[in-house]
């Protein structure tokens, strides 16, 4: 169930908050009466098992509440569908990424090492609450940051409506939209083609200090060269990836040339992967495509 409005912070249902020091500085004045309060530090280094254990420890009751980004939902979806064998789960995003993406779907995890989330279940929240007043205080590169997964869907499921410019205005209708994409493709078992993006993203991710969409929208262009390369994916789509990512602020210039070795070891290491091969995902045609290392060298994917 998702609830699309303002001010559920105000009427959090009782429960153990799983928060980041991001949100808790922001908002600490409605939080300060809450009697069961977790911290994290902000960003994707507190997704490590040290720190699920710390929390498992102090955790109490039969219900989390995830308040925050994609790390904080990520960590409390896997300390919920663990603890006591499965406890509740209410996922409040408070990025864009978290609303029209991380928080859909019940899938969840922690790093293990630089493997992004090799540890992890699939475990759907009780209920998803969206509250937008969360983005009048979101900066302006968290906002882009969602809008790479936005374009991801507009890419995947030929819904070019999303290559659009996201603006504030039409952001209700725009994660109503991603949630009801979101759904049916996971109701239809369809899941390997969210990984459009993410099998290059997630090792120049971890690799290079960015923040996930960043990391995604370049791994974005570079699975659609590939996609090209292999006859899957048309030059006019990949275009108008390229414009979507433009329009938003999200055609990043970074050279991955050299590190080139270190990105395709880490994506060989990707949990999707198998028979040596590393895969990809580009539409529901093609949602498990195998390719080896030899031809993304060959084919000067670091370009």
């Amino acid at each position: 169930m998702i609830k699309i409005d303002t001010d559920f912070i105000k009427e959090l249902p009782e429960g153990f908050v799983l928060t980041d020091t991001n949100i808790f500085r922001e908002y600490s004045q409605l939080l300060k009466d809450r009697k069961q309060i977790y911290v994290i530090d902000a960003g994707e280094q507190s997704k490590s098992g040290e720190n699920y254990l710390k929390i498992a420890e102090k955790l109490e009751g039969d219900r989390i509440i995830a308040l925050g980004g994609g790390v904080v939902g990520d960590l409390a979806g896997f300390l919920a569908s663990t603890f006591k064998r499965g406890i509740d789960l209410i996922q409040v995003p408070t990025s864009l990424m978290a609303m029209v993406d991380s928080s859909i779907g019940g899938k969840n995890g922690i790093n293990l090492g630089l493997r992004k989330n090799y540890l992890g279940t699939i475990y759907e929240a009780e209920s998803i609450l969206v509250d937008l007043r969360f983005l009048d205080t979101l900066p302006k590169e968290e906002f882009r940051n969602g809008v790479a997964e936005i374009i991801k869907y507009a890419f995947i499921l030929d819904k070019e409506g999303l290559y659009k410019k996201i603006v504030l205005a039409d952001i209700k209708d725009v994660i109503t939209t991603c949630f009801c994409l979101k759904m049916r493709v996971v109701r239809k078992g369809l899941r390997d083609i969210l990984n459009f993006g993410h099998t290059v993203g997630h090792a120049i991710e971890l690799l290079m200090g960015l923040r996930h969409g960043e990391a995604v929208a370049i791994g974005m262009m570079k699975e659609a060269m590939i996609g090209e390369r292999l006859g899957i994916v048309t030059k006019e789509k990949r275009l108008k990836l390229i414009e979507g990512l433009e329009r938003n602020g999200l055609l990043l210039d970074i050279n991955i040339k050299d590190r080139f070795d270190e990105i395709l070891d880490l994506m060989q290491q990707d949990k999707k992967n198998e028979d040596g091969e590393i895969v990809f995902a580009f539409d529901e045609k093609n949602s498990h495509i195998g390719v080896s290392k030899e031809y993304l060298r060959a084919s000067s994917l670091g370009d």
